[in-house]
């Protein structure tokens, strides 16, 4: 659009703005001051701008940052000096964004798969006690069969005797709390009765047996506590304390062949046993008779 000044010729509509512009700022000044344009501005325009359709004036110093962005003579974008026109090119700031993608992708499906694998395992059903407990058993027994330091062994043995104290309920361990402590007092007749208790409310608690077992055989009651093991056996067969006691009961019953075979049994199971070894070397002797 082209506007008349009273006296002068036609200009351009943003001429009229400049030329007012500056007679407004500083009439007198602008045309005094170093670096002014020929158009009046003061100081001259921001460097590396130019005026819009401007292609005559200055260029801008060599040594300046490129604008940020620019217009031609048509009004269409220019991008800055030095960098190609199409903000997608492999050379801008998106072109990289483009090449850092496939590595943002892989890092977060990365995440989002542990994530997943995190809940998976939380809402895995849980093993049972009883599994577990079986399952922490079955690792101590291959230990104890393959120690042979008999101290190491021990601890094995400690460990494995530990887990058949435990039960699931708070009333059996507390009845099996109070009838060892009767039995250490010599209190046999008490716990006794409690252990018959025990049995009755834990009948596949093997130790629960096993305890009752030991209770009649220091009762003199042989062949209850003989019944007892029996229980023992058919519940954990690897109860290497059980198995002992059969033997002593066995031989103190003449039956040194059986009890011979039921201490090899419990070597079997828990070999480092100093006295146990010595008690079957003696026993071997007695009934297969000495070498010639």
């Amino acid at each position: 659009m082209l506007r008349r000044l009273p006296g002068s010729a036609w200009l351009p509509t943003f001429q009229v703005l400049a030329v007012i512009g500056a007679a407004f700022l500083a009439p007198a000044a602008a045309q005094n001051t170093p670096g002014a344009d020929k158009r009046g501005w003061p100081g001259g325009l921001p460097n590396g701008w130019r005026m819009l359709g401007d292609d005559e004036g200055p260029a801008p110093p060599t040594d300046a940052p490129p604008p940020p962005f620019d217009f031609g003579r048509d009004g269409q974008f220019l991008p800055p000096r030095g960098q190609s026109a199409n903000p997608l090119s492999k050379n801008g700031q998106n072109g990289a964004a483009k090449q850092a993608a496939p590595d943002d992708q892989a890092a977060k499906a990365a995440r989002v798969k542990a994530r997943a694998d995190q809940l998976k395992k939380a809402l895995a059903p849980k093993p049972e006690p009883a599994i577990l407990r079986q399952q922490a058993l079955d690792e101590l027994f291959k230990h104890l069969s393959a120690a042979s330091d008999p101290d190491e062994a021990k601890g094995y043995a400690e460990a494995i005797k530990h887990i058949w104290m435990q039960s699931q309920s708070d009333t059996a361990r507390l009845i099996m709390q109070r009838a060892t402590q009767a039995a250490a007092a010599k209190n046999y007749p008490l716990s006794l009765s409690l252990l018959d208790r025990l049995v009755a409310l834990e009948p596949d608690w093997a130790e629960a047996w096993n305890q009752r077992a030991a209770v009649k055989f220091l009762m003199q009651d042989s062949d209850g506590a003989m019944a007892d093991i029996d229980m023992v056996m058919k519940l954990e067969p690897r109860h290497f304390g059980a198995l002992m006691g059969m033997g002593v009961i066995l031989q103190r019953a003449g039956l040194d062949k059986r009890a011979l075979q039921v201490f090899n049994k419990a070597l079997e199971i828990y070999p480092a046993q100093p006295s146990l070894k010595d008690s079957v070397e003696k026993l071997s002797l007695d009934v297969n008779g000495r070498d010639i």
